[in-house]
């Protein structure tokens, strides 16, 4: 049993590390896009001046904002599932622990005064 146990841990731990890595690189582009609408900062140069070629740049901008938030939900998500789920084997873990001592069973008796 024991094996099941650290090959889970194991798992949880890359999951982690993945999730991490993810919203690392999510938090990074999404300081790029906000500084790059902040501050106006569209590529395209001259042939901006043209209404069409402007929209399709601010559309690009709009997309990568789009796409960086919703990879910032999906590493999240994948964190709560994975803390959340770790958390949770844990404390039945102690529960089964707990219900299964032979202090438990015991009754308690109140000490008169």
């Amino acid at each position: 049993m024991p094996e099941t146990t650290d090959r889970k841990k194991v798992i949880r731990i890359a999951g982690l590390a993945v999730s991490v890595a993810g919203l690392a690189l999510v938090g990074s582009g999404f300081l790029r896009f906000v500084r790059s609408v902040a501050g106006n900062a569209i590529e395209g140069g001259p042939a901006l001046t043209r209404y069409a070629e402007y929209y399709r740049q601010i559309g690009h901008y709009y997309a990568r904002g789009f796409t960086t938030g919703f990879f910032t939900s999906y590493f999240l998500m994948m964190l709560a599932v994975i803390v959340g789920s770790w958390v949770d084997e844990a404390r039945g873990a102690r529960r089964a622990a707990r219900a299964a001592s032979p202090a438990a069973s015991q009754p308690i008796i109140a000490a008169r005064s």
